[in-house]
């Protein structure tokens, strides 16, 4: 790693466009790094004219709601025109990452089906491209296997070089590779940022837990997507790694950005984040383990952290509040959420260029966790770690 530029690994905080239970504001003094998912301004895209303003110094960056389409959930049919015009009417910076929108394939359609969705999800990426002339489009690539990762990555190619940043889906291993026939190392100008093509993979959360996927599947595959993405680029997003665990093993695989909706999501079940302990219910239902003493000493030693929005506050005092079952409740526990993953991107950057730091950690941190040290066992059976000199956190968070 001698040479490398540091480069601070992020995680972007996700959200929806239409949720107010939150105050953006609020979000946004915790991170500088914000993801928005832009699916209801399909329904109403007047809603939502200029927001990108009220975010000045920020990067932002746009799901286009791709999966949302697959799923039902949005009953158009999907038009990268129409995600270009929005992400339009939101308004961007040169700095901002405008993901393309995409068909993300699932790993029980046939193959012949997964390989079609990824040729439209190129055909949309250059649509997008020729749409918002000048502006950060990322490519996703997908696939479930090499040889399907490969295609995808060849396709949103444009001659010799990579038209923007890139972002990636979810595959396994398979033989019979053809390769790209050139490395993507072209310099691109991405606002202050100079830096080598962006590639991106998703975190395949969604597809462990929606669709029942294998867990050795979908973790063999972000092993692998990220051993090939890491010759195309010098910075990966892995998008959808709202699990803690799994963000710091995509840092670990060399990972430069990651997103995440689960700081908020768990709010909801009244479920708080506690640093390298995991996730505590504070409320009556049990969806986690029960707040217990370690946990609370955990919080103590954080407490009067310069970034926790709540430090002139009583720890007793924050507990009493976010146990609420109210707007009031949730916005303590949703903060802090977020405040806790920002101190885990924190310990992520203390590895930077370690990858041999990084493995002993998450070794420790995983000792008593039967789950994790499986995936991790399989990820050091299937390839080494690889530790960016720095690691970012984008909160994903709904725009007002």
């Amino acid at each position: 790693m001698e040479g490398d530029v540091a480069m601070k690994k992020t995680i972007f905080l996700t959200n929806n466009l239409e949720d107010e239970l939150l105050d953006k504001r609020s979000v946004s003094k915790l991170s500088n790094e914000l993801m928005f998912s832009v699916v209801p301004a399909y329904r109403s895209p007047g809603r939502f004219v200029n927001v990108r303003r009220r975010f000045d110094g920020k990067k932002i960056a746009y799901d286009s709601g791709g999966f949302s389409f697959l799923i039902g959930k949005l009953k158009e049919p999907p038009d990268p025109r129409r995600t270009a015009l929005i992400y339009r009417v939101l308004g961007f910076t040169e700095n901002d990452f405008l993901i393309q929108l995409d068909l993300p394939p699932s790993f029980s359609m046939p193959k012949e089906q997964r390989l079609a969705l990824i040729r439209k999800s190129a055909e949309f990426y250059h649509v997008m491209v020729n749409e918002l002339k000048g502006a950060t489009v990322l490519p996703v690539v997908h696939g479930w296997s090499e040889d399907e990762i490969v295609e995808s990555l060849n396709l949103v190619m444009d001659g010799d070089k990579l038209d923007g940043k890139l972002a990636v889906g979810s595959f396994t291993t398979s033989m019979g590779v053809v390769w790209p026939a050139k490395v993507v190392t072209e310099r691109i100008a991405v606002g202050c940022y100079a830096v080598s093509s962006v590639i991106a993979t998703h975190g395949g959360q969604a597809e462990r837990v929606l669709q029942r996927t294998p867990r050795d599947i979908v973790f063999r595959r972000l092993v692998v997507a990220l051993d090939i993405l890491r010759r195309h680029a010098e910075e990966i997003f892995v998008l959808g790694a709202s699990n803690i665990n799994t963000t710091h093993l995509a840092f670990a695989l060399g990972a430069r950005y990651t997103d995440g909706s689960a700081w908020r999501l768990a709010a909801m079940l009244h479920v708080i984040f506690v640093p390298e302990l995991g996730r505590f219910s504070i409320g009556d239902k049990r969806i986690s383990k029960p707040l217990n003493e370690a946990a609370i000493k955990k919080i103590k030693e954080v407490w009067r952290d310069d970034l926790n929005p709540f430090k002139d506050m009583k720890v007793e005092e924050w507990l009493q509040k976010a146990r609420q079952s109210n707007t009031e409740g949730f916005t303590y526990r949703a903060l802090w959420n977020a405040f806790v993953l920002k101190l885990e991107e924190r310990i992520a950057n203390s590895f930077s260029c370690n990858p041999d730091g990084y493995l002993a950690y998450l070794k420790k941190r995983w000792q008593n966790n039967s789950f994790w040290r499986s995936v991790l066992k399989l990820v050091q059976q299937q390839s080494k770690l690889y530790v960016q000199p720095s690691l970012e956190i984008f909160l994903k968070q709904q725009l007002p």
